[in-house]
């Protein structure tokens, strides 16, 4: 009652919960790494623009020093001045002061004791006319507008190089382009790129790119920045991903292990329910045969008497095994086996066990026929328990090929390895079963047509374990509705 309380608690509790549960629990887990992927993906979104600012605010002020830097290369407070972030402030400011209507000057003259930048800003007492704006230049001594418009082209040229430095620098591999506008009246060199570029993910300030003259601005434009996203958190993406597979292959397991347990469970009541009627088998023919030995007086007559103790010895000697069967597969489940090896010819057990099949089948038709080596073939292995081995397959055999079993034992020998092969006429094994067949408890189920046959189930899973044990292998080769055949492969013995 307790096994069948278990089996029935197993199933309620994973067709009805288990299921819906970790369904529910696989859920919340992904929904929670979904969120916190998507705040993270926001915030690196974030960070990206702003090293992408960094990067061209750097650019920028590296080309301005650039521009006026000729000659005045180990000037260190020049230098510092001029890649400083408040003249970066400050001209920025300056510059962005044309969209608020401003009129402006800016003046700068390099000497070579001193510097002097003078910035000018016009603010009208009242509203300024629209479009009206006055921009003051003035030029060095022997510049012209043809020699300011090369130089601003070689200028942007620099501007984009440092940019593409600086945005390598920051690790940010990134397809981009530049917009540039007319510095005195804002608007785009290009207007199709700059319609492109109002889709873009990112676009940076307007930058001024030389110090002397503004004739353009300059603005970086990344059309998209998810693949730098994605790629600064491949870690945390592989690390959610990782926990995911986790918790599922947990779950897996856990549903593996009991579902296991359940059919373990199934198993072992099949297994209790043929024990119990292979057992109650010998005991009813051991007892009809005591009992007619009394009641009829057999003692006087001797031939009866000795036919119904064999009988009883030969139900003994198969209670005997059984039993056997059930201890040795603890002993070998708890790794207590301790095979005592010795010098063993196998021929001498098969020809035993033979003999021994073929007295206890004389009143049936089945047929056991033994086809030895030619050659005595040893092995180093335990005697007992390969006498066991070779009973159990020859009694499969019987059981499953009836009355009319046609069993066909045989034995060769080559320098490396003993073949010993199991024939017989039965009803064959169906391929899905034959890896099945040697497991615990494992019955191949029957087919309607076909006689009902008793087992526990554990001969051919001790077949092969004490095989292992003896550093060989067994192989099935069967068919449905054409027998089967099992071959033992063991080492031959060479002496050390």
């Amino acid at each position: 009652m307790q096994q069948y309380a278990e089996l029935s608690g197993m199933k309620w509790l994973s067709n009805r919960y288990a299921y819906p549960l970790v369904a529910l629990v696989m859920l919340a887990s992904i929904g929670l790494q979904v969120i916190w992927l998507g705040q993270l993906f926001r915030a690196q979104q974030v960070q990206v623009k702003r090293d992408l600012d960094q990067a061209v605010a750097n650019a920028a002020s590296q080309s301005d020093y650039l521009s006026v830097a000729q000659g005045h290369e180990n000037s260190e407070n020049f230098k510092n001045f001029f890649l400083s972030p408040d003249w970066l402030q400050i001209k920025q400011a300056f510059t962005r002061l044309r969209d608020r209507q401003f009129g402006g000057s800016f003046t700068s003259q390099i000497r070579p004791d001193s510097t002097i930048v003078t910035i000018g800003i016009h603010i009208a007492n009242d509203k300024p006319r629209v479009g009206h704006r006055q921009i003051i230049r003035t030029y060095d001594e022997g510049e012209t507008l043809q020699t300011i418009t090369a130089a601003d082209k070689r200028d942007l040229a620099r501007m984009d190089s440092l940019v593409k430095v600086e945005c390598l620098r920051a690790q940010l591999d990134l397809d981009t382009y530049h917009v540039i506008y007319d510095y005195d009246s804002g608007k785009p060199e290009s207007p199709a790129i700059w319609k492109k570029a109002q889709q873009a993910a990112y676009r940076s300030q307007q930058y001024g790119y030389n110090l002397n003259f503004f004739l353009h601005t300059y603005q970086l434009v990344a059309q998209s920045i998810n693949g730098v996203v994605l790629y600064r958190m491949r870690y945390y993406l592989g690390s959610s991903l990782l926990m995911l597979l986790l918790t599922g292959a947990a779950f897996f397991f856990l549903f593996r292990i009991m579902r296991s347990q359940r059919l373990y469970t199934q198993e072992r009541l099949a297994f209790t329910s043929n024990m119990t009627h292979e057992l109650k088998t010998p005991v009813s023919v051991i007892e009809a045969a005591l009992d007619a030995i009394t009641r009829y007086g057999l003692a006087r007559d001797p031939v009866k008497l000795n036919n119904y103790i064999q009988i009883s010895q030969s139900e003994l000697q198969r209670l005997n095994l059984m039993i056997d069967k059930v201890l040795n597969l603890d002993q070998l489940d708890n790794g207590q086996v301790l095979l005592r090896r010795e010098l063993y010819d196998v021929q001498q057990g098969l020809a035993s066990v033979v003999s021994s099949m073929q007295l206890r089948q004389a009143q049936t038709s089945s047929v056991i026929t033994y086809q030895p080596a030619s050659e005595p073939c040893f092995v180093g292995g335990d005697p007992v328990h390969l006498i066991n081995v070779f009973y159990n397959l020859i009694d499969n055999a019987l059981k499953y090929g009836g009355k009319n079993a046609r069993i066909i034992v045989s034995c060769k020998c080559s320098r490396e390895d003993i073949h010993i092969s199991f024939q017989d006429n039965g009803p064959g094994i169906s391929g899905i079963y034959q890896e099945r067949v040697f497991e615990r408890f494992f019955r191949v189920p029957e087919n309607p047509d076909v006689h009902t046959v008793k087992g526990s189930g554990l001969g051919l899973h001790y077949v092969k374990q004490i095989v292992e044990k003896h550093g060989g292998s067994v192989k099935l080769q069967s068919e449905a509705g054409k027998g089967s055949t099992f071959t033992i492969i063991l080492p031959a013995y060479h002496e050390v």
